[in-house]
């Protein structure tokens, strides 16, 4: 069968063929560049894998955790969110001089309510 197709093939194309032409050269960089393609993609998707499973399970956990500690969880969301309203309000001169009149008493308050919980 080999023989047929190479009866219908051109001089040129036979050559092409032959080991060390650079058809053949061509062809084998082809395929190489393919199988690395291939086992980059499957690695690629082996991580998202597992980063998706870290991630989903991370998530259960920190949803559990809410669950169980409500009020800690809220007073460190509330914590989360006046240290970015601090810190991005800090950026401007006006803000300044109220933010360190109501920084401490803020920190102070959340503290002893973090000691108390």
């Amino acid at each position: 069968m080999e023989t047929d197709k190479n009866k219908s093939e051109t001089p040129k194309q036979q050559t092409e063929r032959q080991p060390g032409s650079a058809g053949a050269t061509a062809q084998n960089i082809l395929e190489r560049g393919t199988e690395a393609y291939v086992e980059a993609e499957k690695a690629v998707s082996d991580v998202y894998d597992k980063t998706a499973s870290s991630v989903n399970e991370t998530y259960k956990k920190i949803k559990s955790y809410s669950t169980e500690n409500q009020g800690k969880t809220i007073l460190i969301t509330l914590g989360i969110g006046m240290g970015l309203g601090i810190l991005l309000g800090a950026g401007s001169s006006y803000y300044r001089s109220r933010t360190s009149r109501y920084t401490r008493p803020e920190v102070n308050a959340l503290s002893d309510m973090v000691h108390k919980a």
